[in-house]
């Protein structure tokens, strides 16, 4: 990330002479290893202010407990975790109190030193520099550069264990920061591609089926980070601005997955799909890294755009790709449901069939096949009973679908009654020879047998 790689270049000085200089009279016990003599120079001293400032910090009387806190900060830092753990949540509850507000500069630098204190002393770096980004783009806007090297930094050490709510609030400093033009458009969208994986793999982990009530509501919270984003970035997820952004770098990047992925996830983020460059690009990327999921959003994207024949191509390239008999099912009906659209009812059989080889059960198949019949009585109704012989084999269909699938139903039921009020006459069929009961072949390129069932009298 180019922005984020030169603000880490300066970050380190900047955050080391900064904050030593500037917090409020932190001596230099703090920064010389403390934690060999965590009761610090006056053990009794320390032991009577820890005392006073537990029993305030228990009471949650945080304005009370502060200066008790501070000489532990300032003289004896180790004493417990807790004194750097939960320093800046006391300086924010201290902060609200009008008699510290003419100190803010100052303890806005102590909240901070707390962060790079506790990474000193305890480790946990990665969880603990989302925290200090977060407080340093909030309280000390000033830096908020430095802040989302921080972030930057922190969301690379913690990867998919990213606290839910470090994503966000990188977003946030980013829409700060581009809102005043001191970040690009690009930049802020190159934060998204660092934040998204992560979100996705939270959600999926958290959101699936016979998880704790605890773990749910995780879930819930990685949902929310995810809206949260959605909303920040919405102004600014505008087509033809995307397009206007991305396309210049096409020819130069075509051969570049990484850069091809980020550009169809931001477009496809920007509701672009049905745009010329958001297929020019997924399309490009389909031919260096072919998947199931590649050939599947080309395919839903072909089909809203109405171009049914190149969606029929990627579901066929995902029916190749694909290694799970669930998710060639799922192809195969999309394949017969695209093909009937199409008009093209004899591949909408062959497709309902290969579906019907993995799942013989599937009603939905069958009502591909008898609507793939009906649809062809006009053009294959040449026979003796003529269309009413071709709505025989449609009910047909219709008839198994609902004996092997109770789910289809009502769906089976409404097809029968309508296309039953279709069947042959039975006066028709008597003069062309026919009875109830006789077996009756449909020609075309249906060519099945069915028995004669006729109406009338």
């Amino acid at each position: 990330m180019n922005f984020i790689n030169k603000c880490m270049l300066i970050a380190s000085m900047v955050l080391t002479v900064g904050l030593f200089a500037q917090a409020e009279e932190v001596p230099a016990s703090v920064s010389s290893n403390p934690c060999d003599n965590k009761w610090g120079n006056d053990s009794a001293e320390t032991a009577r202010k820890l005392s006073l400032f537990n029993q305030y910090y228990q009471e949650k009387k945080y304005v009370e407990a502060f200066p008790y806190w501070m000489y532990l900060f300032q003289n004896a830092p180790c004493i417990q975790k807790r004194i750097t753990y939960s320093g800046p949540y006391i300086i924010k509850k201290t902060l609200r109190d009008s008699t510290y507000k003419p100190r803010f500069s100052g303890l806005v630098d102590t909240l901070l030193l707390c962060h790079q204190k506790r990474i000193e002393f305890f480790g946990d770096e990665g969880y603990v520099k989302g925290k200090w980004a977060d407080d340093m783009s909030k309280l000390q806007p000033k830096n908020r550069d430095i802040a989302l090297s921080l972030f930057d930094e922190s969301v690379r050490i913690q990867g998919d264990k990213t606290s839910y709510d470090v994503p966000s609030d990188y977003v946030y400093a980013g829409v700060k920061q581009y809102k005043k033009n001191k970040l690009t458009l690009d930049s802020l969208f190159i934060i998204l591609d660092q934040v998204t994986p992560i979100i996705d793999a939270n959600i999926a982990k958290y959101t699936a089926s016979g998880l704790s009530v605890k773990d749910s509501l995780k879930g819930d919270k990685w949902v929310k980070t995810q809206n949260a984003i959605i909303g920040m970035l919405k102004p600014y997820l505008d087509c033809d601005k995307l397009t206007e952004l991305k396309q210049p770098y096409f020819e130069e990047n075509k051969g570049n997955s990484s850069w091809l992925a980020s550009t169809v996830k931001l477009l496809d983020r920007g509701g672009c799909e049905g745009q010329q460059f958001y297929f020019q690009c997924a399309e490009a990327l389909f031919e260096l890294e072919p998947n199931v999921n590649a050939a599947m959003s080309l395919a839903k994207a072909f089909g809203k755009k109405g171009d049914d024949s190149k969606s029929m191509e990627y579901y066929l390239k995902a029916a190749e790709l694909s290694e799970s008999d669930e998710d060639k099912f799922n192809i195969w009906i999309k394949l017969a449901k695209t093909a009937k659209n199409s008009g093209k009812y004899s591949s909408t059989r062959d497709y309902a069939r290969k579906a019907l080889a993995i799942n013989s059960n599937s009603g939905e198949a069958y009502l591909l096949i008898g609507d793939a019949y009906a649809a062809s009585a006009s053009s294959c109704g040449t026979g003796d009973l003529g269309r009413g012989g071709v709505y025989l084999v449609a009910v047909d269909k219709y008839l198994k679908a609902r004996s092997v699938d109770p789910s289809v139903a009502e769906a089976a039921n409404a097809k029968i009654s309508k296309y039953s009020a279709y069947f042959p006459g039975k006066e028709d069929a008597f003069f062309k020879n026919i009875n109830n009961g006789d077996t009756y072949t449909v020609g075309c390129w249906i060519g099945e047998s069915t028995i004669v069932r006729t109406i009338g009298g």
